[in-house]
């Protein structure tokens, strides 16, 4: 399957599973996850942070361990760029800012903060919403009650055309 990318421009990106990448996080829901997600790129392979970069087998899950850095240094090597621990308070002028948690020693997670300045997510193969656990908008990730993803580790840039989240069949590990 060919993956589905957003824009890059940050203006166009919206909590709005139904269109969002031709529908693909419905049509196929339980084939994207929320890097995929978060990304803004249904690959249809439940993407693994690290995969795209060839630091893994394409079909291994996870691809490093879930830990901040790794799954941060993971990101990166897949093209995302690492802004920090400071809540973004603007738009940026190209892709967006998504935010990484962990579950310690089982799972990463991934939002992605939409136009609107809030946060949406897709937990696993489960719908996208735009709310934490206890029904809330999500305004600052780091406050947010998204567990069990109890470990915030801060936030990166991803501009979907500048990204390889998905693994090619020349992957050599």
């Amino acid at each position: 399957d060919a993956e589905v990318a957003g824009s890059d421009d940050p203006t166009t990106v919206h909590y709005d599973p139904q269109n969002d990448d031709g529908g693909c996080f419905l049509s196929r829901q339980s084939d994207n996850n929320c890097y995929d997600y978060g990304t803004d790129i249904a690959t249809n392979t439940f993407a693994q942070p690290g995969r795209g970069s060839g630091q893994c087998a394409p079909t291994a899950r996870p691809c490093v361990p879930n830990t901040c850095d790794d799954v941060k240094a993971a990101a990166v090597a897949d093209g995302l760029e690492w802004i920090g621990t400071d809540l973004p308070t603007k738009l940026p002028e190209a892709g967006h800012y998504v935010s990484l948690h962990i579950w310690p020693q089982s799972n990463f997670h991934w939002l992605r903060m939409d136009a609107d300045m809030y946060w949406s997510h897709k937990p696993g193969g489960s719908p996208v919403r735009n709310t934490d656990n206890n029904g809330d908008k999500i305004q600052d990730p780091a406050k947010a009650d998204v567990s069990p993803w109890s470990t915030h580790c801060g936030y990166l840039l991803a501009t979907p055309s500048k990204l390889t989240i998905k693994a090619s069949e020349q992957v050599v590990v």
